[in-house]
């Protein structure tokens, strides 16, 4: 954990862990709704034609690039007394 995330999260605990943008909008869209404040911690995983193509893989196989499953994880942080609320307003 970084020093600025552990300066300004240290109050903050993990409610939540969702991959890919589809699910990333559903849980944000579920704690605004349940009116629950959140912060995002986004960590994103190297492609494997990244590594084998570098990049000359996005201009060579587009449409292998396309069909790619997203799987950029997100981690909702919730303040500790938020934590129940927010685990309410994810599993409506």
């Amino acid at each position: 954990m970084g020093l600025i995330r552990f300066l300004f999260m240290e109050k903050k605990c993990l409610a939540h862990s969702v991959f890919g943008n589809q699910q990333y909008y559903d849980a944000a869209s579920k704690l605004s709704t349940g009116g629950v404040s959140y912060d995002i911690v986004r960590k994103s995983n190297v492609s494997i034609l990244d590594m084998a193509f570098g990049d000359t893989g996005r201009t060579v196989m587009p449409f292998v690039r396309n069909a790619e499953i997203d799987t950029t994880q997100y981690d909702f942080y919730v303040k500790k007394e938020d934590l129940h609320l927010a685990q309410h307003a994810l599993h409506r």
